[in-house]
């Protein structure tokens, strides 16, 4: 095994680090085998042990922590192109050979002799009979090849082998901006005799011009290899926007000679453009669908390494791939539709509808429409007919949340449709098939319900089929840091804030609260301390006062919370007793922020309200 860290960087070059020690540390000391000048990375933040023919990541206690994939981790073995995040700083993780990373190279040319030629109309009436056929023919052919190609890079490629057959052109380009202020997105080149993807010089600011005046520009080169040439640049004008330029390299010829292709050139260029930016938009529209979804699968994996939430993965594993439906039991707020979207992605057909309904969070009216949907004119203000949420989940996974909240007719109906494989929309006459793999979840004792009449006990053993009750956090609180790392990084990316760990006092409290409210009631403390906090870190402050409240009343004798309170007054007045009432320099002899202090004393009433 050649292990390999790709240092991805601002830097055009990106450095590979073989990984040749055995462990390899990382950290922001020089005596690390790995060291990055990073302010958020330990002194020694993490290291890889090669076991084998694998290799394990393991994260030394570090402030800010170690993520692999957007999780926190203490301890992962790692695959071929994971990414590692500490810090500020990303690398990638490579074990097969054969890589190639190579740098690009821009070279500059001599100062162009520039002149518009603008969009020159024909030179005479009696113009060329044969010369007009040609560039019919070849623009019917450019406007198939635009209908026929998905591809963006193929059918700049063949505009320009199609451009060659009417121009006599030597090379070309099609040059394509993000930014036109920037350097360029794409160049996709041709050359006459070489072919596709030979590397060519272009003249930037040749380009710039053509963009600028919106029209055909075209410049004398004084020397070359071959001898002096002739550039014409036509910039390629969308709909919302300005793309890029085509650059046509030319030999030697007089100047009428090029007239004469531009208009040609100039509709070429306005149809290739306007399907360019529509290639462009939907190749864009591809890849953040393609992003939300792998932020979404990211979002909703099991965060932990404790011994309950392995159980978890494992009982996910063993079901996911069936049909059986499955009953999630636990607390509310620990997690329970993130197992079952954990059992859908991890199931043969992850790309299908998952479907998810708060039982408890439509009106009892309403349930019945919202889970089957209704025909037009069924009932009153049914002015269309509509699929339900059993219709919407198709062939893939229907998750009924607080299903023990059903309202008894509702139940029989649900039973039913479990049953037979099949329901009917309000009002119809027909009924559909139901092919979706029904999740179902509930934090309410259904045994007890099915005794006091509640709930239908031929409904629960149809879904009882596989049960998993999902543990409160109190019980799992080694996994509270690894929680409190990916919420914080989370919210503080959402915020647009700075964030590089979490302070050891912060740790404790967390670690020591019992969070009745579980997975999210962390989360909700986690935001409210990156929204509130002035620092780049959580500190115990920034947390909810709840979370100092539980815990300082079990410190009866020594009353915890007030002596700290207490505390902070008498140093908060001495300050300001000493520069006179004066917040700011209060706040430069405290050595805090001074809006901390503001809020800080606001907190324990040293400071009016604001009326």
């Amino acid at each position: 095994m050649q292990a390999r860290l790709l240092i991805n960087s601002d830097s055009p070059r990106e450095a590979v680090r073989r990984v040749v020690d055995n462990p390899f540390s990382i950290g922001r000391d020089a005596a690390n085998q790995l060291q990055l000048a990073d302010p958020a990375i330990s002194d020694r933040h993490c290291l890889l042990h090669q076991k084998e023919d694998r290799c394990e990541l393991i994260d030394l206690q570090s402030h800010s922590g170690t993520f692999v994939n957007g999780i926190p981790v203490h301890r992962r073995f790692l695959e071929h192109g994971d990414t590692i995040r500490i810090g500020d700083s990303e690398l990638t993780f490579l074990i097969y050979s054969n890589e190639d990373f190579a740098a690009l190279h821009t070279s500059s040319g001599p100062e162009p002799s520039t002149s518009p030629t603008g969009h020159a109309p024909a030179s005479d009436i009696g113009v060329d009979v044969g010369r007009m056929t040609r560039d019919l023919v070849a623009l019917f052919r450019i406007t198939n090849a635009i209908n026929s190609f998905r591809d963006p890079a193929l059918l700049q490629q063949e505009i320009l082998s199609l451009i060659f057959e009417v121009v006599p052109a030597q090379a070309g380009a099609v040059v394509l901006f993000d930014d036109l202020n920037g350097e360029p997105s794409s160049v996709c080149t041709h050359d006459r005799k070489r072919g596709a993807g030979q590397p060519i010089h272009v003249e930037r600011e040749l380009i710039h011009r053509a963009i600028w005046e919106r029209s055909a520009v075209s410049a004398d080169l004084p020397h070359s290899h071959t001898g002096p040439i002739r550039v014409l640049c036509i910039p390629l004008i969308a709909v919302e926007k300005i793309l890029g330029a085509l650059y046509l390299i030319c030999p030697n010829a007089s100047s009428e000679q090029h007239e004469d292709h531009t208009p040609f050139l100039d509709p070429v260029s306005r149809i290739a453009a306007v399907t360019l930016e529509n290639l462009l938009t939907l190749d864009t529209l591809r890849s953040e669908n393609r992003l939300l979804k792998e932020e979404l699968r990211q979002t909703r994996q099991l965060i932990g390494e404790s011994r309950q939430i392995k159980q978890i993965e494992e009982f996910i594993a063993r079901v996911a791939h069936g049909n059986s439906t499955v009953l999630i039991r636990g607390e509310s707020g620990t997690g329970k539709e993130v197992v079952a979207r954990a059992i859908h992605q991890s199931g043969p057909h992850p790309d299908r509808p998952f479907v998810a309904v708060n039982c408890a969070a439509i009106p009892e009216t309403l349930l019945e429409s919202e889970l089957f949907g209704h025909e037009k004119g069924s009932f009153t203000g049914a002015i269309g007919t509509r699929k339900g949420k059993f219709e919407l989940a198709a062939e893939g996974t229907l998750f009924l949340d607080e299903i023990g909240e059903l309202p008894s007719p509702m139940q029989a109906k649900l039973l039913r449709v479990l049953q037979q494989r099949e329901f009917e929309r309000v009002g119809a006459a027909q009924s559909l098939p139901f092919k979706a793999r029904v999740l179902a979840a509930t934090n309410k004792d259904l045994e007890r319900a099915i005794k006091s009449n509640e709930f239908r006990q031929d409904l629960y053993y149809r879904l009882n089929v596989v049960s998993i009750t999902v543990p409160p956090l109190r019980d799992h609180r080694d996994d509270i840091p690894l929680l409190a790392l990916y919420f914080a990084t989370r919210h503080a990316q959402k915020s647009k804030r700075p964030f590089r760990g979490i302070s050891p006092q912060a740790r404790t409290l967390l670690m020591n609260y019992s969070w009745p409210g579980n997975v999210r009631e962390l989360e909700n403390a986690i935001e409210h301390a990156i929204v509130l906090g002035l620092t780049d870190e959580v500190l115990p402050e920034d947390l909810p006062a709840s979370i100092f409240e539980e815990q300082s009343s079990g410190l009866m004798e020594a009353r915890y919370h007030d002596v700290l309170n207490q505390t902070k007054r008498e140093m908060i007045l001495k300050a300001l007793e000493e520069t006179k009432g004066n917040y700011p320099e209060a706040a430069r002899v405290l050595n805090v922020h001074p809006k901390y202090l503001h809020r800080l004393a606001r907190n324990l009433h040293l400071k009016p309200e604001p009326s």
